[in-house]
């Protein structure tokens, strides 16, 4: 029943209607009026194509020494240097059009690049000159971006198999197959490498552990169980990433819970009712979540004991976060706005607008963070590099530069 999947925004925004449920109405919380210390300056911008924010969930930006890839799915490939150029036939080194529609990746290794299509491929570029270096046929489209680990990549599709793939021949090592709801959200989570073991979160509400070389199972577990009496309601997907981080690995699923278990052995650590489905981001002191209303909290991973909440960004449909220097966490929003909270207790401490100021989309997709350099791609197909420099306000009333941002300003 693919006809079925939904896209990840359509579903937790106006498209829940699907099964005849009551429309649900979902305002963005406004913003409050504040003086950010921060200000966007544009090195550069490249428009590809646009595309349906539901088939974003598997781009990514990958990152050379002084370049960067991108890829968009009407099938362009683009790789640009990263420092600004002033013309667009200086900053772009090379750009592919592929004849099928790209909608995971890239994944960089060695001296290729990895995507996955809607049209059931796995390819590998040159980074040289973006020509196709292989592909390999698999059962259907390829939604999870590649994880490359000793020359294996691993990729998902969207019919519920996960291939081991030869990264350097093409060559499929293993495939495993694992049996999916009827209904899930658009979008499928990477596996999580580690010491030999894949982990895997299935759309079933399941985590399995296999090994890397043979595929075979190690342990599986029902971490999230399916309630209620529709497909919709008892959808418990596990798309955000899952995180291996101090003998423990920590899953979150949608409609579901936050759980850290054994690695060893899938047993429960402590588990906390809390539904998301984008990536999180760990540190020595926390995990940091958005959950589906796009709340935001700090866990104490050790425990699961809640250490702060921000309901500020409700309903404004944040991106995935990233970290931003050591004591920040970004949050791009659906309304073409930056934010910065501070790691310690979530406080808003600046904010900075690109969607229709830079006359860019308002809809986010990916966000990336280079130092001082942010790399924002949305949804009309705009890819922007800023550097992030300390704003006028902040010049003028702090001199003294508590935030110790004014003498780090990077000056394209």
């Amino acid at each position: 029943m693919d006809w079925l999947k939904l896209g990840v925004a359509a579903v937790l925004a106006t498209q829940l209607v699907a099964c005849s449920s009551p429309k649900v109405v979902r305002v963005p919380a406004p913003l409050i009026e504040m003086s950010s210390p921060y200000q966007a300056h544009k090195d550069w911008q490249l428009q590809v194509d646009g595309f349906k924010y539901s088939d974003s969930e598997g781009l990514y930006f990958a990152k050379g020494e002084d370049t960067i890839y991108f890829g968009v799915p009407s099938g362009n490939i683009t790789k640009a240097l990263t420092q600004p150029q002033g013309r667009w036939t200086d900053q772009v080194v090379w750009q592919k059009k592929l004849n099928e529609p790209v909608v995971s990746g890239p994944t960089l290794y060695d001296d290729l690049l990895i995507i996955g299509t809607s049209k059931a491929h796995v390819m590998a570029l040159s980074q040289k000159d973006g020509h196709i270096v292989w592909q390999t046929p698999v059962s259907s489209e390829v939604l999870s971006r590649a994880i490359v680990v000793e020359g294996q990549a691993y990729v998902r599709t969207v019919d519920g198999k996960l291939y081991s793939v030869n990264a350097t021949s093409g060559k499929i090592n293993w495939v495993v197959e694992h049996q999916l709801p009827n209904l899930s959200l658009r979008g499928i989570a990477p596996v999580t490498y580690d010491e030999g073991t894949l982990y895997v979160g299935w759309e079933s509400g399941k985590v399995e552990a296999l090994d890397a070389a043979t595929g075979e199972r190690r342990w599986q577990v029902q971490v999230i169980i399916p309630k209620g009496r529709t497909d919709l309601e008892r959808m418990v997907d596990i798309q955000a990433a899952l995180i291996m981080k101090g003998g423990r690995l920590f899953v979150l699923g949608y409609q579901g819970k936050l759980v850290a278990l054994n690695p060893e052995n899938g047993n429960l650590y402590w588990a906390k009712d809390i539904s998301g489905f984008r990536d999180f981001l760990i540190d020595q002191q926390a995990l940091y979540i958005v959950d589906e209303d796009d709340i935001v909290y700090a866990i104490d991973y050790v425990n699961g004991t809640q250490l702060w909440k921000q309901d500020r960004f409700k309903y404004r449909q944040l991106a995935d976060p990233v970290f931003y220097g050591t004591n920040q966490i970004l949050l791009a929003d659906d309304l073409g706005y930056i934010h910065w909270i501070d790691k310690i207790d979530g406080t808003a401490v600046a904010r900075v607008e690109v969607g229709s100021e830079y006359g860019t989309s308002d809809r986010i997709v990916r966000v990336n963070v280079a130092g001082k350099r942010i790399y924002v791609q949305d949804n009309d197909g705009f890819n922007t590099a800023y550097t992030i420099q300390p704003s006028d306000w902040y010049e003028f009333n702090h001199p003294e530069d508590p935030l110790g941002i004014i003498e780090q300003k990077d000056t394209p």
